[in-house]
C-alpha cells in the first residue's frame, strides 16, 4: 500500500502533541502507512512514544507557546530532514473551566497562548521552513492540519478559554490560506473538528460538567488526517471540516467560496 493515496512517496510529518491522545493515535496510523514522523510534545514521554513507533521516527520536546522553543524544534528537524513536508498540530490544553467571571485572567491568557498563538508559531515556522527548503526536495504540496473542538463553531458554556482559542485558530486557518494563495505558496492549511474522542481531555470535559452526546472513534479523525495529507485534498485550504463531512467527494472547484468556514448568520 502506498504511504499517501495517489502518491508512491512517503512524506515527513511533524506531529505536535504526539505523545498522547489523538496526536499519538494519528502518529501510529501514519507510521504504519510508511510515513516518517517527528513527534513533539512538552514531556519526555514523547521520545518514548517515537521509539515505540520504530527507529525511523524522531522526537523532541517543545513548548508551542514559546516561539523560541518552536524555532529550536524546526532547526533540529532541518538538521536531519531539511524540513517537514506536513505538520499536524494537535498540541492543546483544555484550560480553566467555569463561568467567565470566575476565571483567572492569567490562566485564560495562557490557554490562548498555547492554543491560538501556538498554532500561529507552528504554522509560521513550517512555512518559513518550506520556503527555505522547497526547491531542494519537495515532491508535493505542503500541508498544515489544525484541530478545533467543542466551542470552536458554537457557544459552549463553562469552556470559554478553550472555545475562544479554537475559534481563533479556525479564523487563523482561513486567513493564512488566503495569504498563502495570494503569495502562490503551495501549502494547504485546514482545521478539523475531530468529534469527541476518548482522550484524557474528554475525561476532563466530562469531569467539568461538559455535555458529551456521542463518542467518536479515533478512526474518523485519522481518516480525515490521511485525506488532508494526501494529494486528493490538494487545493482545498482554509476550511473547517468535520469528520462526518463528505470530504472524499470535495474538490477545490466543487466547494462554494463560503462553504466550511465560520460565518455570521444574517437576519
Amino acid at each position: 500500500m502506498s504511504a499517501v493515496p495517489n502518491s508512491p512517496h512517503s512524506i515527513r510529518v511533524l506531529i505536535t502533541g504526539g505523545s498522547r491522545g489523538i496526536g499519538l493515535e494519528v502518529a501510529r496510523d501514519l507510521a504504519a502507512s510508511g510515513h516518517q514522523l517527528w513527534l513533539a510534545a512538552t514531556t519526555e514521554k514523547v521520545r518514548e512514544a517515537a521509539a515505540r513507533l520504530g527507529p525511523a521516527h524522531r522526537a523532541s520536546r517543545v513548548d508551542v507557546a514559546d516561539p523560541n522553543s518552536v524555532a529550536s524544534l524546526f532547526a533540529e528537524i532541518r538538521s536531519e530532514w531539511q524540513g517537514p513536508d506536513a505538520v499536524i498540530h494537535s498540541a492543546a490544553e483544555l484550560g480553566q473551566t467555569g463561568n467567565f467571571w470566575q476565571l483567572d485572567p492569567e490562566k485564560f491568557a495562557h490557554t490562548l497562548r498555547v492554543n491560538s498563538a501556538g498554532a500561529f508559531f507552528i504554522a509560521k515556522a513550517f512555512v518559513q521552513s518550506w520556503l527555505d527548503t522547497a526547491p531542494k526536495h519537495r515532491l508535493h504540496r505542503g500541508k498544515i492540519v489544525f484541530f478545533a473542538g467543542g466551542g470552536a463553531g458554537y457557544g459552549y458554556p463553562q469552556f470559554l478559554p478553550y472555545g475562544t482559542s479554537k475559534a481563533a485558530a479556525a479564523r487563523m486557518c482561513e486567513t493564512m490560506s488566503m495569504e498563502l494563495d495570494a503569495a502562490q505558496i503551495p501549502v494547504d492549511v485546514n482545521i478539523i473538528a475531530p468529534g469527541a474522542n476518548d482522550t484524557s481531555m474528554l475525561a476532563a470535559v466530562r469531569a467539568a460538567g461538559g455535555e458529551v452526546r456521542t463518542v467518536v472513534p479515533f478512526s474518523k479523525p485519522i481518516a480525515l488526517c490521511r485525506w488532508l495529507l494526501s494529494s486528493n485534498s490538494d487545493g482545498i485550504s482554509g476550511r473547517f471540516l468535520h469528520v462526518n463531512d463528505p470530504y472524499p467527494t470535495l474538490s477545490p472547484t466543487s466547494l462554494r467560496a463560503e462553504a466550511l468556514k465560520l460565518r455570521r448568520i444574517d437576519l
